[in-house]
């Protein structure tokens, strides 16, 4: 295992970011800097603490966020110590939302490996979030500036706030599409959005850019939860790493499901609304499936993703920076490439995930 100190200094020997539009030797070469300043950062947590938190930390994942953070940085290569401990604050508080989530939720699986709450309980799950929480906000307090604990803070708060929110309107046939993007919003947008502005703000970009940057990390967060939130509800579990189908099951409703309730008549709509959160029978199942298909639910919901995708476009070409503005497009190809299982979706896998 890498220390902190050998990886500074191999990043001064390095000096794999350059000063102009990043690469992808740039990327990867962060990534694996990252990977063991995160690794090693995990030291300073406490007894089993430790081991709990390298189980989920180190299991993989798309690394999104220390990314964003990354694209929004790379400009100065003079702030990769600062980018590192940024991506690292960055990507504890979201593992920590996901132990929590996948308590709430009862998800066996995430990234292939068993969650916390499986082999540990909900009360060592619970006290681990947390503990990610915290140790987040404590390296937060390391920058000479308050500015990048507020910006984590805010964020971590909205997205406890979003999760709350939805977790309240469970079962509730009447949730609105705008109530759903405000979900979103901030229960992924906003860390999204924190990660664009940690890196801008580090790199020394203008406050204009860094407000662009923000509301290029909220529209790409809308979109993310949105490819999230049709693979639980059309994806194929051979092609995931986690549970898929909970939504559903757990009475939460996300974009297909309200979508599918403002299209369908009234007798239709009672089925959903009594079947929403509760054991139902195969033909049940059989029904909405196939109301998922007649009433076009898929299309539209690639339509809303479309929709919010090109306005994440606008926004990247709006920034002033350009080296920033090529950067936020490069990231794009990135982030097309690892959502790829939108091809994978069908109304048939609905009942698949529910059997």
């Amino acid at each position: 295992m890498l220390s902190i100190l050998k990886i500074l200094t191999m990043l001064q020997e390095k000096n794999s970011l350059s000063s102009t539009k990043y690469s992808k030797k740039d990327v990867r070469s962060f990534l694996v800097f990252f990977e063991a300043y995160l690794e090693d950062s995990l030291q300073n947590l406490d007894g089993p603490t430790v081991d709990l938190a390298r189980h989920v930390v180190l299991s993989g994942g798309k690394r999104i966020r220390p990314l964003l953070c990354f694209h929004c940085g790379a400009q100065n290569p003079n702030v990769t110590n600062d980018l590192l401990k940024a991506s690292t604050i960055l990507e504890l508080v979201h593992v920590a939302t996901l132990v929590h989530d996948d308590m709430i939720d009862q998800a066996l699986l995430r990234r292939n490996s068993k969650t916390i709450h499986s082999f540990a309980g909900d009360h060592t799950a619970v006290l681990l979030g947390d503990a990610l929480f915290s140790y987040a906000l404590e390296l937060a307090t390391d920058f000479p500036t308050n500015r990048i604990c507020r910006i984590v803070s805010k964020a971590t708060r909205l997205t406890c706030s979003g999760e709350i929110r939805q977790n309240s309107s469970r079962g509730d046939a009447s949730l609105s599409l705008e109530d759903y993007y405000k979900f979103i919003q901030d229960k992924t947008g906003e860390l999204f959005k924190a990660s664009c502005q940690l890196g801008a703000l580090l790199s020394g970009h203008s406050e204009k850019d860094i407000d662009l940057v923000g509301e290029f990390g909220i529209s790409l967060g809308i979109c993310y939860q949105i490819y999230d939130d049709l693979l639980d509800t059309f994806g194929r579990k051979d092609k995931t790493e986690k549970s898929l189908g909970s939504d559903f099951d757990s009475g939460k409703l996300t974009l297909p499901l309200i979508l599918l309730l403002q299209d369908v008549d009234a007798s239709n709509r009672d089925i959903i609304s009594e079947s929403i959160n509760k054991s139902v029978c195969v033909d049940t199942k059989l029904v909405i499936s196939k109301l998922f298909d007649s009433h076009f639910v898929i299309p539209k919901c690639l339509d809303e993703f479309n929709k919010h995708f090109s306005n994440i476009k606008l926004i990247a070409n709006s920034v002033s920076d350009p080296v920033l503005s090529d950067n936020l497009t490069g990231f794009l190809s990135f982030f097309s490439s690892k959502i790829t299982l939108l091809n994978t979706l069908n109304t048939s896998n609905f009942l698949a995930l529910h059997e």
